[in-house]
């Protein structure tokens, strides 16, 4: 009976010792992110809330409103509640980089999340790769629904972004006029001012401003610019004379490319970052930097191009 008891006791021990190890392994992780608005960023936090619980990660999420000063101080809170990692997603170059250089006073890592900080590790889209890859899908656009030319291509994008995000803009700006022979005189940027009603306005504003262009491409930085801009063209009735591209396959643009298989819209593709994918991805390069493993400085996603030739066999990855 002694031994039994001394067996149980050793086991009980064993097993305290194990929950000790494990509790050991696990970290504390602040996300700092922009806002729960846009379906881009719920899937974002939603997919690191759920690959933190799958890695017995503690885990802090906080949100700015792409307000520098607020994202400031919430990092700076995660700094003082010992957090091991600060996880950044709110495209803020500028502050971004004073933070990475705060974080790294304290000895804490910094991820940065589709925007170069200078000082954190980078996760997220090669920006201008996409927007080239991007250009390169729309060109099967232009040649069908604007006979192989374009008299404008309009750009909305976020000067607040910086230009790294701009550069997903560039990439299909780039590939475009150098195809149609687009003159700089023919390229329109249009800052958006990260609002979507502004985005309509400009679109109808700039349209009833160019009543006899016929052959316009679109470039939204992100799908709420693109969804802003369709209501516009739908509205002015100027479907035919646009094809309107942007970021990021959020579920507005796929229910818009569903809806018509048949090609009679002008929104007629998006590049996917697949979303849906970030969560886990980001986590577990945090968890490798952590863990003291080797980890590239900038790590990135896949990008593949959606339209509604496409659409629903991309759904069908999902």
């Amino acid at each position: 009976m002694k031994k039994i008891l001394a067996l149980v006791i050793a086991l009980m021990i064993a097993c305290v010792g194990m929950t000790c190890a494990m509790a050991e392994e696990d970290f504390y992780i602040g996300y700092s992110n922009m806002q729960l608005a846009e379906d881009f960023f719920i899937t974002v936090s939603n997919g690191l809330k759920a690959a933190a619980e799958a890695n017995n990660v503690k885990f802090e999420e906080t949100i700015a409103n792409r307000d520098a000063v607020l994202m400031a101080q919430n990092i700076e809170a995660f700094l003082m509640k010992g957090v091991d990692m600060v996880i950044d997603f709110n495209v803020l170059a500028e502050t971004g980089s004073e933070m990475a250089a705060r974080c790294a006073e304290q000895g804490v890592p910094m991820i940065s999340v589709d925007c170069l900080y200078d000082g954190a590790y980078f996760f997220g889209v090669d920006n201008y790769g996409a927007g080239v890859a991007l250009g390169e899908g729309a060109c099967e656009f232009v040649d069908e629904k604007l006979g192989g030319e374009i008299e404008y291509i309009v750009s909305l994008w976020d000067s607040q972004s910086g230009d790294t995000i701009k550069s997903r803009c560039t990439g299909v700006v780039d590939v475009l006029a150098e195809k149609y022979g687009v003159d700089e005189d023919h390229q329109i940027w249009i800052d958006s001012l990260a609002d979507d009603v502004k985005t309509g306005t400009m679109t109808r504003d700039w349209l009833n401003s160019n009543p006899d262009a016929h052959k316009i491409v679109f470039v939204g930085q992100n799908d709420d610019r693109g969804y802003a801009i369709n209501n516009a063209v739908e509205t002015l009735g100027r479907t035919a004379d646009c094809i309107i591209v942007s970021h990021n396959a959020d579920p507005a643009s796929l229910e818009n490319l569903e809806a018509h298989l048949d090609g009679d819209t002008a929104w007629v593709c998006t590049a996917s970052y697949n979303s849906h994918l970030y969560g886990e991805q980001i986590m577990d390069m945090a968890l490798r930097i952590l863990k003291g493993e080797e980890v590239a400085q900038s790590e990135y996603t896949k990008v593949s191009v959606v339209s509604y030739k496409n659409v629903e066999e991309y759904k069908a990855t999902l």
